[in-house]
């Protein structure tokens, strides 16, 4: 079944994060493809909607949408840039935060008003 074969070419593909530990979407998207497919090739799928999912697949893998719509400023709202979104969603740093005594909101609140060593509430 090509498609089946499309499917495994995606998950060739994409690339796996390593600091998002059971948390990465390649991780996800192989698992969901492993359980769509159970009998691979032989499984039986219905055809629109497994187009319809590898081409959403295929559009974000090849960046599709990052070149229709390519971003004005390398930063979002929040003035953060990618790399700072990727330190903070790194598992370690996700662990690094559970552990401190500072409850998420407070390290939010600093992370995003600038005052890392803010001590009000």
């Amino acid at each position: 079944m090509a498609r089946y074969k499309q499917f495994l070419r995606i998950c060739q593909h994409w690339p796996l994060d390593t600091t998002k530990e059971g948390r990465d979407i390649a991780v996800a998207i192989r698992q969901a493809v492993a359980k769509a497919f159970k009998e691979g090739e032989n499984t039986q799928v219905n055809p629109a909607e497994c187009d319809r999912v590898y081409t959403s697949l295929d559009r974000l893998n090849n960046g599709y949408w990052n070149n229709k719509y390519p971003r004005v400023k390398p930063t979002t709202f929040t003035g953060l840039t990618l790399e700072d979104y990727k330190l903070v969603l790194a598992s370690e740093s996700l662990t690094d935060m559970q552990e401190s005594k500072k409850s998420s909101w407070q390290r939010m609140k600093e992370k995003f008003s600038g005052k890392e060593d803010s001590k009000d509430a």
